[in-house]
């Protein structure tokens, strides 16, 4: 059940946890898939599906709260959201290369359940809408970096590809505005948010909107 109480002008309320649930199920699979497709062994599988998962949540607590442990080390049925996702994705490894457009399915079903997590923890630690704007973009794409990071290759998040943090950081804004302005429930604005990421994301994908290089051409010497 969700609880809602406005404290010195910010929204404070808790999400229901299968949101939470969703969104490491979701990331877990899609990390663990990633590692299977480079050929890693289970410690690698079951790792790379921790970071992809918690990843984005370690950045935002470690830049902007600061409060303890990690999210998700604090209710082990995160941890085992995130590992079932990992055994489905060996379960079926023999069918991931086939699969990229289910992989694309689950990762936007978990790229706006991870915006809506991380505003609701930002919120909830009494920072503001633009802090929580940050929280909820940190939260969502910030697993794809760590892994991309570990893995040795040059963040997709930086290089110019189809719409995938612009759709988070608009999903984070969607979320924002129907909280601030009390337009509906909390439990509400959180379902209409995944919805429309995954509806953009899914849209970006279809119709190959992209984003594009600032410079063109080869790069300056410093």
């Amino acid at each position: 059940m969700c609880l809602l109480a406005i404290q010195a002008g910010q929204a404070g309320f808790e999400l229901p946890l299968w949101f939470s649930l969703l969104a490491y199920f979701t990331f877990g699979a899609t990390g663990a898939m990633a590692a299977v497709r480079r050929g890693y062994d289970l410690v690698g599988v079951c790792f790379m599906a921790l970071i992809s998962s918690g990843g984005g949540g370690l950045l935002r607590d470690g830049l902007l709260l600061s409060s303890g442990p990690a999210s998700i080390l604090q209710d082990g049925r995160s941890l085992i959201a995130v590992f079932v996702g990992a055994l489905l994705a060996l379960l079926f490894r023999t069918w991931v290369q086939r699969l990229h457009r289910a992989i694309a399915v689950i990762d936007a079903l978990g790229l706006g359940a991870f915006a809506v997590i991380g505003v609701e923890r930002t919120l909830g630690a009494g920072l503001g809408y633009t802090a929580a704007w940050i929280g909820g973009t940190l939260t969502a794409v910030g697993g794809g970096v760590l892994r991309d990071v570990l893995v040795r290759e040059e963040p997709l998040l930086f290089k110019p590809g189809q719409f995938y943090g612009m759709v988070a950081i608009a999903g984070c804004g969607i979320f924002i505005a129907q909280v601030k302005w009390k337009l509906v429930e909390p439990n509400d604005a959180a379902l209409y948010t995944i919805v429309a990421v995954f509806v953009l994301r899914m849209l970006s994908i279809r119709f190959n909107w992209r984003t594009s290089a600032v410079q063109t051409g080869p790069e300056k010497p410093a």
